[in-house]
């Protein structure tokens, strides 16, 4: 288990996981200047084999690549959304987390494997819907 802070993670790239109102899954990076939230710095590391999890598991849909984003093999967010997940990157100098691709099949947080449903269900925002979000601000974020 290893625990950060927000000025520890600061300048370096950490992804997380949650789940919006309706189940479905979101996968965040924070590209070093990102929001955290607690949730996430209390144990990076199961965020990591969450991630790793999902990563492993067969493409299940196509991704929708936002206007503008790359899309390229071995693209970490067309991956995510390959595997039914909603893709968010920030960047290094903060701000909002904007849509990089989005899955046309997604997943919820039930249809992943249990260890990673564990790990993503453990930050469900109530108020957000990822398919009707480009961009996500700090102040969403906070619980």
């Amino acid at each position: 288990m290893s625990q950060e802070t927000q000025d520890s993670i600061q300048g370096f790239e950490y992804d997380w996981l949650a789940c919006d109102q309706d189940g479905f899954v979101g996968f965040f990076s924070t590209a070093g200047g990102g929001y955290a939230p607690d949730a996430f710095l209390q144990d990076v590391d199961a965020y990591d084999q969450a991630i790793s999890i999902i990563r492993s598991m067969a493409p299940s849909t196509a991704p929708v690549p936002e206007p503008g984003q790359l899309s390229e093999p071995g693209d970490p967010w067309q991956q995510m959304a390959a595997r039914g997940i909603y893709a968010f990157d920030s960047s290094f100098h903060g701000g909002p987390y904007r849509l990089t691709a989005a899955p046309t099949a997604p997943v919820r947080l039930s249809d992943l494997p249990e260890a990673a449903a564990r790990v993503a269900g453990k930050l469900i925002y109530k108020g957000l819907r990822f398919s009707e979000l480009k961009s996500i601000s700090e102040d969403l974020l906070l619980l």
